[in-house]
């Protein structure tokens, strides 16, 4: 068998060596197979991911400062995508009892409108016990100086600017609405060359009047708890409950209300415990008496959070923006 000179252990050695050659070629291929497919797999979840950023409708620039005065004061910029004229911007105002809020929980506000063609920005803002009434107030006219001051990078339109908020950011709403102009409001947060006046607001079942809200006998009988929220308003307006007190009646949007103040869409619930739905329609009432546009839209159910409503009063909402942005 050996008769062509070769001898058994060089052949010996040449299978091996073809048998190592053979398994390291088999583990090259299928190392570019794995490679392969992951380069597949990993251009489908970039794929995806891409997808999922361009159908979302909107942009995000997320922490942005807005205020000199703090710098835990950030806001989040939604920017539709798609649209070619300016847009207008809606300020994002979370409620929360009058504490510091960071406005995370009004994303879902914030997604609506950018995903129907309004700018958002979602703002943090310093609240009770620290800081009160003064401190957060001056933080939403901030932050519609600050949108106003990078408009022009966004494209955002700075002549129509609009707020809304629910609860404690419906007061919020409603007293950046009326004290346009109220340099004693203004606070610090720099870009004070730009104005923090608003042209249109939504407010869900805020408090309007303080003074009412805590001494008028048909707005005690509308919720539970009363001596329970004087205190907590008291956290945030500062001194102790007076009907006749500067802080608390500088703290109530119906004693700013002029005829210049923009128009204003009040929601509200009828079956609402915490607050009373008469602080939505005597504001309403006291802006039509002075000439201001003004709507409201009850609910007969859904209490303080809207519950159950759907995407409702959003829509009422657009709807108003729309018409008046």
């Amino acid at each position: 068998m050996w008769k062509c000179g070769l001898s058994k252990q060089f052949l010996d050695g040449f299978v091996v060596e073809a048998i190592v050659v053979r398994s390291m070629m088999l583990f090259k291929i299928k190392k570019l197979i794995f490679t392969a497919c992951s380069i597949t797999l990993l251009g489908s979840a970039l794929g995806a991911q891409e997808a999922r950023e361009s159908n979302s409708g909107f942009t995000v620039h997320e922490g942005l400062n807005y205020s000199t005065a703090d710098s835990s004061l950030t806001l989040d910029l939604f920017i539709p995508s798609g649209v070619l004229t300016p847009a207008p911007c809606v300020i994002v105002i979370q409620g929360g009892g009058f504490r510091a809020q960071t406005g995370q929980k009004f994303r879902p506000f914030a997604e609506y409108l950018a995903n129907r063609g309004f700018a958002a920005a979602l703002i943090a803002y310093r609240g009770s016990p620290e800081h009160q009434y003064l401190d957060t107030i001056a933080d939403t006219k901030a932050a519609v100086r600050f949108v106003r001051s990078v408009s022009a990078d966004h494209n955002i339109d700075p002549d129509r600017i609009g707020a809304m908020g629910r609860s404690a950011g419906g007061t919020l709403t409603g007293l950046l609405a009326v004290t346009g102009g109220v340099n004693e409001l203004e606070g610090l947060g720099g870009h004070s060359e730009y104005s923090s006046r608003i042209q249109a607001a939504v407010a869900y079942a805020g408090v309007f009047d303080f003074i009412a809200r805590f001494t008028d006998e048909k707005h005690i009988a509308l919720q539970p708890g009363v001596k329970a929220k004087v205190l907590q308003n008291g956290a945030w307006v500062g001194p102790p409950f007076s009907a006749t007190d500067s802080d608390w009646l500088r703290a109530s949007a119906m004693n700013h209300v002029d005829a210049d103040d923009p128009p204003m869409l009040f929601l509200q619930c009828k079956d609402d415990a915490t607050v009373p739905w008469r602080q939505s329609q005597e504001m309403y009432e006291k802006l039509k008496e002075v000439g201001v546009e003004a709507s409201i839209r009850y609910y007969e159910t859904g209490g303080h959070g809207f519950k159950d409503l759907g995407d409702t009063p959003m829509e009422d909402m657009v709807r108003f923006f729309r018409q008046t942005l």
